[in-house]
């Protein structure tokens, strides 16, 4: 392998020295980027990129020259890989690597490296090239693959699952049900009935459950109440956080009876899915804003925003896609915020992504999901 890399060197040189004009065109017209680090400077600035490095990364010539080229890793850039890199480039070897990189507006991209050194005729190093790919849609298509193959998987048991989860719920509500009018304690009763509503909404859920795994839902009917549902849904998934989450709610002028096209359940599994998803990117110490307003055209809007990380603006569709999950927590499942789109989409309503709180260090903000939903006049 060595020998062939050193022939195709022999081969550049030669080309280099004969037809500079024709390596300037390989280089140029090459549809994977080439880079150029200089190893008799300190920090192996680049001194060369091709446009096809510009296009992938989204860097100018003049942004990218004289910058080691690390400007392109980021917070979730594997420091394994980096490492890697370190020590080829210590023993002047040439590496192949799968490394996360960074384009200038912030979206990540996986870029296949093969990062080899160059000597000079005296045998001096003298410099590093560097050969990029963005396999990022070769990897997203394989794990499409991959996600297709998990519902499949998952449509197969989903049934059975649903008839036990309906056969271990029902004793749950029916004894709730039965002693809860002879409970004297307001403070005891107030907690088994929300036990009762969240036990109902689980039963009602699991019939879901096959159509989940299809990637749809099948089709039903109902009416949701708003802001009470909203105020039950809060309430309910309050249970579900740990104490040092912080969850504030604000309704502007909004009427009693603002009712919105879809089952409760349904409902209050959007903004579970929603806000469970932004506790596990404050690492559950944040604070979430939780808004509901009336908008011209028949229309409620409840935004939940986070004072999080945030998501990078490339990204702020991608984290629908079913199993897709950030590496900012690695307790979900991938499915929550799929779930919640596929249910709002149901209704003809729509999900945004924004800018959410401020971060606690004043820095950035974090990220905002805004829900409109038509309602029923």
């Amino acid at each position: 392998m060595q020998g062939r890399m050193d022939q195709g060197y022999a081969a550049l040189e030669k080309i280099a020295g004969t037809s500079p004009d024709l390596l300037k065109s390989l280089l140029e017209g090459s549809p994977d980027t080439v880079s150029v680090s200089d190893a008799r400077q300190p920090d192996l600035p680049l001194t060369y990129v091709n446009p096809s490095f510009q296009r992938t990364t989204g860097y100018a010539s003049e942004e990218a020259l004289g910058r080691n080229c690390r400007f392109l890793q980021g917070d979730e850039t594997s420091t394994d890989d980096v490492a890697r890199i370190r020590k080829a480039i210590a023993a002047r070897e040439p590496i192949d690597v799968v490394l996360l990189n960074y384009r200038k507006t912030g979206e990540p991209f996986l870029n296949s490296l093969r990062m080899a050194p160059i000597f000079d005729a005296s045998g001096d190093l003298s410099a590093y090239l560097g050969i990029q790919r963005d396999i990022t849609e070769e990897r997203i298509r394989a794990e499409s693959e991959i996600s297709r193959n998990r519902l499949e998987a998952l449509g197969t048991a989903s049934g059975a699952l649903a008839h036990q989860l309906n056969n271990l719920l029902h004793p749950v509500t029916s004894l709730i049900s039965l002693h809860l009018p002879d409970i004297p304690d307001p403070g005891i009763r107030t907690d088994l009935e929300m036990a009762h509503y969240s036990a109902t909404q689980a039963a009602e859920l699991s019939n879901n459950l096959l159509g989940l795994s299809r990637g749809r839902f099948e089709e039903e009917t109902g009416v949701t109440t708003l802001p009470d549902a909203l105020i039950r849904a809060v309430d309910l998934v309050r249970l579900m956080l740990p104490p040092t989450v912080t969850i504030e709610t604000g309704f502007r002028n909004v009427p009693k009876d603002m009712n919105i096209p879809i089952s409760e359940t349904m409902f209050a599994q959007v903004i579970i899915n929603i806000v469970t998803n932004a506790s596990q990117a404050t690492k559950h110490s944040g604070t979430i804003r939780i808004e509901l307003a009336e908008l011209e055209g028949s229309k409620a809007q409840i935004s939940i925003a986070d004072n999080g990380p945030g998501i990078p603006f490339g990204l702020r569709q991608k984290v629908f896609d079913p199993f897709y999950s950030n590496s900012i927590s690695k307790n979900g499942t991938g499915l929550g915020l799929s779930v919640a789109l596929q249910i709002i989409n149901k209704v003809d309503g729509r999900i945004i992504v924004a800018e959410g709180l401020l971060q606690p260090n004043g820095d950035a903000r974090g990220c905002m999901f805004t829900i409109d939903i038509p309602t029923i006049t």
